[in-house]
């Protein structure tokens, strides 16, 4: 009876009795037929070449991890970088809104209103003015 677990038909094949239901002989060796096409040399250069391309494709995926590790870790910084300006954003927010609480803001704003006012009824008053002169 022949193996052939995923090998060609010309692969490795056991011994009759062997493997079996029965369970044969106890040898545990194992009979290889080779045809006579079968050349080593290329079978070896094919699997070198094979090799070198896993070779280039490991370091390749390397780089890729190497960088995008890097680009990780730059985003984590300008991450880092936002939340610490967002922070003294918000603590000037806080102190600037607590200054406005205490009615400073509110006094120059009504004593902006009041100049303003008081320019613009000056301006009517001379208009008031110069109708009945002139």
């Amino acid at each position: 009876m022949a193996y052939r677990g995923g090998y060609s038909a010309g692969g490795l094949t056991a011994r009759p009795g062997m493997g079996g239901a029965g369970g044969g002989g106890a040898s545990g060796e194992v009979q290889l037929n080779m045809g006579n096409d079968f050349d080593i040399d290329d079978e070896v250069d094919k699997l070198h070449g094979k090799v070198s391309a896993l070779r280039q494709m490991t370091g390749a995926i390397h780089e890729e991890a190497t960088v995008r590790g890097k680009m990780i870790d730059q985003l984590e910084d300008t991450m880092n970088r936002a939340r610490s300006a967002l922070k003294d954003a918000r603590r000037r927010m806080d102190k600037a809104f607590t200054q406005s609480s205490s009615g400073h803001l509110l006094v120059l704003t009504c004593f902006c209103l009041f100049v303003c006012l008081g320019f613009y009824a000056l301006y009517k008053m001379g208009k008031f003015v110069k109708f009945f002169t002139g």
